[in-house]
């Protein structure tokens, strides 16, 4: 039987692999407690250039989404998935 280099197995390793969260941060809109309502919005991005939703992915359009008029809180989540190859965008707001 023959043996595989090291190399091969850290390089697979690697390959398999990605990370669970590359950016997420969050703004407040308000001083106060966050609102009781949730609204999100999310696009793909591949490789960095093509989004699935195309600019549809705001405040503007996650506040819609939740019925919220007014924010008390923004949060962004940015999820890589295969390598950073694929990036999933959520904007998450908080509000009444």
């Amino acid at each position: 039987m023959r043996k595989i280099p090291k190399i091969f197995h850290y390089f697979r390793t690697f390959l398999f692999c990605s990370c669970a969260t590359i950016n997420s941060g969050a703004a407040i809109a308000e001083k106060g407690p966050v609102g009781p309502k949730v609204g999100e919005a999310q696009s793909t991005y591949i490789l960095g250039m093509w989004s699935s939703q195309g600019e549809q992915n705001n405040i503007k359009k996650a506040a819609e989404n939740g019925g919220i008029t007014k924010v008390s809180q923004v949060e962004y989540i940015d999820k890589s998935i295969f390598l950073g190859l694929v990036i999933k965008h959520t904007t998450r707001v908080y509000g009444k």
